[in-house]
């Protein structure tokens, strides 16, 4: 409880000069909470090695994680499913690394042919998940992303993460950054495609039904600009006559 306690008021103390008179919003949150990974039972699924956001959920607004106004990302939360050690060991030996997640802020093409296409503008900094199986961590960034309306604020996993819950209604998605042909399972073999190049442009050409992409991220928009109201005739300056 304590850790949680300071966790939050080291989020606030961060958002606070950001937001001033504005709001802090947690983008993908969902309603009910949202879904568990199934892991240590099967499916037991890991994302791995790729970059992805959810573009449709059930429980959640539609495209969950569009910015809908300039500002910025202070912090995201993964939740991870509970492994064996056998499965940790699995995973761990066929990605070389232990599991590690990073946030990603992209910007996707709006008109033909260029809709599939996504260029990577940012990212946090990589962090360790692999002592938080089991739970929902909240990474707080050394440095906050800078967002524009539209952009899309995705998950990265270098290596491996344990961030997904399959079994979902089917008119849920996600999309990751694999190329078309290779949408493939870690059993699969499906070649690494983590988009990780800050300016890189990739073709984005695989999406997943039926399975969230468990993360949320927390976004201190802008304040909005005011102007005054307009002048009418009983605002006028009284004369003596």
């Amino acid at each position: 409880m304590k850790r949680l306690l300071f966790l939050a008021l080291a989020i606030l103390a961060l958002a606070l000069p950001l937001a001033a008179s504005g709001k802090i919003v947690t983008l993908g949150e969902a309603d009910p909470a949202l879904p568990t990974s199934k892991c240590p039972n099967d499916p037991c699924l890991a994302a791995y090695q790729m970059t992805g956001y959810q573009d449709v959920a059930s429980n959640a607004k539609k495209r969950p994680y569009v910015i809908r106004r300039d500002g910025q990302i202070i912090a995201f939360t993964v939740k991870l499913g509970k492994l064996t050690q056998e499965q940790i060991d699995f995973f761990d030996g066929r990605f070389d690394d232990p599991a590690s997640v990073r946030l990603s802020i992209l910007r996707k093409g709006k008109k033909k042919p260029r809709l599939h296409d996504h260029r990577m503008l940012a990212q946090s900094e990589v962090f360790s998940v692999e002592k938080h199986f089991g739970t929902s961590p909240t990474f707080v960034l050394k440095e906050p992303l800078t967002v524009e309306r539209g952009n899309i604020v995705a998950l990265t996993v270098p290596t491996w993460a344990p961030v997904l819950a399959s079994e979902q209604e089917r008119a849920e998605y996600w999309r990751s950054s694999r190329s078309k042909g290779n949408c493939g399972t870690a059993q699969e073999n499906a070649p690494p495609s983590a988009h990780m190049r800050v300016g890189s442009l990739r073709d984005w050409r695989c999406s997943y039904r039926g399975e969230r992409l468990l993360y949320t991220a927390i976004y201190v928009p802008e304040n909005r600009e005011t102007k005054p109201p307009a002048a009418t005739a009983s605002d006028a300056t009284p004369q003596a006559r």
